[in-house]
């Protein structure tokens, strides 16, 4: 039967080992590039399904393909307030047409859309508010030219709120450094529908 002085070395060994073995895997480690240190690709996370009061960061291009296929599986509503939305006439696959397109599908197919926009895209970009509005999709301006609706929100189905910096615009979509939250919250998108059925009642109506 080994002694207590022999149990008391072999602890001490095994401790020593195990702090020469962290030490050097832990120098390998330091010694990769960042590629190779696993770092999740978040630019190309597309299609997560959060559970509920779960948060998603949506940085640049991550937007657009999490926010595609939250819209494809819209079931009642869609609330979007956009300062600005760049509908291009010229170019069927721009990321915004995508998104507009979407819009007027999910109003064919009975879901409620509701698009509220700033002055500033009814003064720079009329050709969207003349797609929507020519396409059945309601549209409304901010209670008046002296107010900026600066928000980018999108809520679907009253659950799901994407918030953050994304214009609708191909610059932000592709290029630019943007940054939305995912939220998948009811009593979150609860208050968020409040205020933009707020702004919404108090709007102006834009008519074809």
């Amino acid at each position: 039967m080994p002694s207590r002085s022999d149990v008391a070395w072999s602890l001490i060994i095994v401790f020593i080992a195990g702090l020469v073995i962290g030490f050097f895997a832990s120098m390998e480690l330091l010694q990769q590039t960042p590629q190779e240190q696993a770092i999740p690709a978040i630019n190309t996370t597309i299609g997560v399904q959060l559970g509920e009061n779960s948060v998603l960061f949506l940085p640049d291009k991550a937007y657009f393909g999490n926010l595609t296929n939250y819209l494809e599986s819209a079931n009642t509503s869609v609330y979007v307030v956009m300062y600005v939305m760049k509908y291009d006439p010229k170019e069927y696959n721009d990321p915004v047409n995508i998104l507009l397109r979407k819009l007027v599908e999910l109003k064919n197919m009975g879901i409620d859309v509701k698009v509220i926009v700033d002055d500033e895209t009814y003064d720079s970009y009329p050709e969207t508010i003349e797609f929507l509005v020519r396409n059945g999709v309601p549209v409304k301006l901010d209670e008046s030219n002296g107010r900026t609706t600066h928000s980018k929100i999108v809520v679907i189905d009253g659950k799901y709120v994407f918030i953050g910096s994304h214009n609708w615009t191909e610059s932000a979509l592709t290029r630019n450094h943007e940054t939305t939250l995912l939220v998948n919250s009811p009593e979150l998108a609860r208050q968020v529908v409040e205020y933009i059925e707020s702004i919404w009642s108090n709007g102006r109506t834009i008519s074809a």
